[in-house]
């Protein structure tokens, strides 16, 4: 009888292993960066400036269209927040990044992540954008991708925020 309890016991704890552990393989370096700010995005909207060079410069790597999926959109009223999970399907790269834009009336609010490669798809990390400054109502989620060789949308998602 000693023997069936511990193999049911070991059992059960190597279940409990294998269910906490199934985490860590939607975000592979979970806590390597700090988690992104709820504050603005500095945009440099300066036009650039001219140069002497005899022939215009093109980039070696064509741009190619990205494939983004929205994977949760959940809008905590509690907390305050919406999280959002997206990933890029058709390309698996790190040194993208990906941008969440939420629009609520008049008001557009955005935020800016990293993206890192998880085996055949690229992975945004979580996004999570506070809901102070956005209208109550209907609103709509929205996250583009872009990298040296990639740049996409997902299609709007509505979501309704308290």
């Amino acid at each position: 009888m000693n023997k069936v309890r511990s193999g049911f016991v070991v059992a059960a704890a190597t279940l409990l292993t294998l269910s906490l552990s199934g985490c860590s393989m939607l975000y592979p370096h979970w806590g390597a960066t700090d988690f992104p700010t709820d504050g603005p995005t500095s945009t440099n909207t300066s036009a650039p400036t001219p140069t002497n060079s005899a022939s215009p410069t093109q980039s070696s790597v064509p741009v190619q269209a990205a494939k983004v999926q929205l994977m949760q959109v959940q809008v905590d009223a509690t907390a305050g927040v919406i999280d959002v999970i997206a990933q890029i399907t058709n390309v698996s790269e790190d040194g993208g990044s990906c941008t969440i834009t939420v629009v609520s009336g008049s008001t557009n609010k955005q935020q800016t992540v990293r993206a890192e490669s998880n085996v055949d798809t690229t992975q945004c990390f979580p996004m999570e954008l506070g809901l102070n400054g956005l209208t109550s109502g209907t609103g709509t989620v929205t996250v583009t991708y872009k990298s040296a060789g990639y740049v996409g949308s997902s299609l709007s998602q509505a979501i309704t925020i308290p």
